[in-house]
Formats: C-alpha cells, sequence, structure tokens
C-alpha cells in the first residue's frame, strides 16, 4: 500500500516540478527492476540502478535550475553518472554478500573471486577519475577531493574483505560519486 501511495506522491510532485519525463523513465525502470524481476540479473541490476540514478540526478537538476530542462553539460553530466553507476554499481553489494548469499541472489562480488571483483572495481574507478579530472578540469581543490575520496575509497574495498569495512568504502563510494556529480556542474 505504502508503494503505491508513494508512487502517486511521486507523480504529482513531477507535475509540480516538471521532471514528468524523467519520472516516466524512472517509473519504468522501477517497474521492471522489482515486478519484472530483472533485480536478480547482476549486470542488469547495475543498469537499471543506473538509470535510476540518472533520473534522480535528471531531475534534481531540473528542480535547481528553476523548471528548465536538461542540456549542454548539465545532460551530460547526467549521462556521465549514469555511466558510472552502470559501471560500478556492484561496490554497493560488497557491503551484503552474506545476506545476498542467504537470499540467493546473485552479484558481482558473489560471481567473481573477491580480488577480481574488488580489483575491477578499482581500475574502473581509478579510469573514471583520471577521465573527470581531464574531461572537467576542475580547480586543484576538486582535483584533490576526488583523488583523496577515491583513495580512501578503494583503499577500504582494497584492503579489507569485512562486510562492516565494506560499508564504510561504499559510504566513501558514494561521497566520491556525488563529488563527481557536483563538481561537473561548477
Amino acid at each position: 500500500m505504502l508503494y503505491h501511495v508513494l508512487f502517486l506522491f511521486m507523480w504529482i510532485a513531477a507535475i509540480h516540478t516538471n521532471t514528468i519525463g524523467c519520472t516516466l523513465i524512472y517509473s519504468i525502470a522501477i517497474v521492471v527492476y522489482n515486478e519484472g524481476g530483472l533485480a536478480a540479473i547482476p549486470v542488469v541490476k547495475n543498469l537499471i540502478g543506473a538509470i535510476g540514478l540518472g533520473c534522480y540526478c535528471w531531475g534534481t537538476t531540473i528542480i535547481l535550475d528553476g523548471g528548465k530542462e536538461l542540456h549542454g553539460l548539465k545532460a551530460i553530466a547526467v549521462l556521465m553518472i549514469a555511466a558510472i553507476f552502470a559501471t560500478t554499481g556492484h561496490a554497493q553489494d560488497f557491503r551484503d554478500r552474506s545476506a545476498d548469499t542467504t537470499r540467493g541472489r546473485k552479484t558481482i562480488p558473489l560471481l567473481l573471486s573477491q580480488p577480481v571483483a574488488r580489483w575491477s572495481l578499482a581500475a574502473i574507478t581509478v579510469a573514471w577519475t583520471i577521465g573527470l579530472i581531464a574531461l572537467w578540469k576542475p580547480p586543484a581543490i576538486v582535483t584533490l577531493a576526488y583523488v583523496a575520496a577515491g583513495m580512501r575509497c578503494l583503499g577500504g574495498f582494497l584492503s579489507s574483505y569485512d562486510e562492516k569495512d565494506d560499508y564504510v568504502s561504499y559510504c566513501c563510494f558514494g561521497f566520491l560519486v556525488a563529488t563527481y556529480y557536483l563538481s561537473s556542474l561548477v
């Protein structure tokens, strides 16, 4: 019941904030993810999560920009954040491997060996960090924030396989992704 009520409120908010396009895409993504069962497929799970995150950023950007549709660098930033999550979204799955195993979920950290899953996340994150620094050419302080957040995040994922530590590393990962997005809008 709460799910349906919140869905209705989401659409009411979309009408009032001029975010109908991203809300429609987000609604479809929710339905195929949950009711369609696509959350059970690891790669598809990350892609649909990326669509969801992209829609969050799209809607937030429209609201903060006074209802104007996305264009130019803002649209590129939203697409980039979705691409980042599509390729690194499995960072969230390290922190609850035991629960995923119990529920029979198939996530990238369970399908690959821990070293392969963690080092692949590290390589992709380093590539995104270098690529975004080259693309956005942020001020030195932002570049330093990228590097510091990335090092903390990846240092945590690579140095400990404990789920409690993975939770902290995922929080740092969230900060890193937020830093990527926010600095692209500046």
